[in-house]
């Protein structure tokens, strides 16, 4: 009971930090990741960021990115 009232007041005090619309700071763009489904060139394990998708930083090939997040607890 304790880690759900942790957890409910820590989420209150530092809320999502991006909103729908809004463009991720470069900084955040460079925070690598381990994928864990092969595709889009990347194979299971592979480091990856949003920067990799970033025209701007990776010779000039630009996408539109559409993220959908979810866990079964």
């Amino acid at each position: 009971m304790k880690k759900v009232i942790l957890l409910t007041v820590v989420s209150f005090l530092f809320p999502a930090i991006y909103d729908v619309g809004e463009v991720v700071s470069t900084s955040d763009q460079n925070i690598e990741k381990s994928t864990c489904f092969a595709g889009n060139g990347y194979e299971v394990n592979d480091n990856w960021s949003l920067s990799d998708w970033n025209g701007d930083v990776n010779q000039g090939t630009y996408n539109v990115i559409f993220m959908e997040m979810s866990a079964t607890w």
